[in-house]
């Protein structure tokens, strides 16, 4: 009997660690999911009481005040790489190709590259790759690979929720080294602001719209076909969506929307930091 009794105590007591062990690891669990939940550097960012408790930068992607706005990055780019925004400098195209019409605004796969990644349509994926993938993976997304750990770049649905939840206003921000970026200041539910310069977009070696219109990246592939026009309007190529990606425009005139543009051009990054 008294070694049944002892027998049942040493089960009674692996079960009691067994528990206890469980208990840590929960908790463990529980603190790294809170963790995740806030930035490690809060000062960078901005809360402004949006319905979603997202969080939102202060600042552009490689800027290190409102205002600064000289820092674009193609769709998929980590870091900043200066120079022309073009198909052949592109990371997600092979980069051996030599197009067949030596034109700024070729329209043919073969012009443009085949694929290596996002690619929604064997046509244009190399050696026929379609793997399907429509929004940016956290290997590359700028904001998840330069900022702190669970931040990125907002969907499409963020921009709209910032838009229409905040007071806008055009103004001038200053800023270190610089003086009068123009922009859009919004102001959230709970009085809190962020400022977006307008940046404006590069493509092909030219700087477009600077002080004229924001362009900002979402984290989504396009979803229609493009269509380029010359100056009457009549359309010389069609683009399938998947050389495209979204991204969100406005300018000072309260428009505001989000577009179709090609992957290659160089836009604003503008992160964001989800709390729930």
């Amino acid at each position: 009997m008294k070694k049944v009794l002892t027998f049942i105590g040493r089960v009674l007591l692996v079960i009691l660690v067994l528990a206890l062990l469980g208990l840590g690891a929960l908790k463990m669990l529980k603190d790294k999911a809170e963790s995740s939940k806030t930035p490690e550097n809060p000062d960078a960012w901005v809360d402004l009481g949006l319905p979603s408790g997202l969080l939102w930068a202060k600042n552009n992607m490689g800027g290190t005040s409102a205002g600064e706005a000289n820092y674009l990055y193609a769709w998929g780019d980590t870091a900043y790489r200066g120079g022309r925004f073009t198909w052949m400098t592109y990371g997600f195209t092979e980069g051996d190709r030599k197009p067949e019409v030596p034109s700024v605004y070729a329209c043919g796969p073969t012009d443009f590259g085949k694929l290596l990644k996002y690619c929604t349509n064997s046509e244009y994926g190399k050696d026929g790759l379609a793997d399907n993938l429509t929004t940016l993976q956290p290997e590359d997304d700028a904001a998840t690979v330069g900022l702190d750990k669970g931040a990125r770049i907002p969907t499409p649905e963020e921009w709209k929720e910032l838009f229409s939840n905040t007071t806008k206003q055009w103004v001038v921000q200053d800023g270190e080294g610089f003086v009068g970026v123009k922009g859009l200041l919004l102001t959230g539910p709970n009085g809190n602001s962020l400022f977006l310069p307008a940046a404006g977009y590069c493509r092909d070696g030219w700087l477009e719209s600077f002080e004229e219109l924001g362009c900002y990246w979402t984290n989504a592939l396009g979803k229609i076909d493009m269509s380029l026009s010359n100056s009457s309007d009549e359309v010389y190529a069609v683009i399938n969506s998947t050389y495209s990606a979204q991204c969100f425009e406005f300018d000072s005139a309260d428009y505001s929307s989000v577009r179709t543009v090609l992957r290659y051009e160089g836009l604003s990054i503008r992160a964001v930091f989800p709390t729930r």
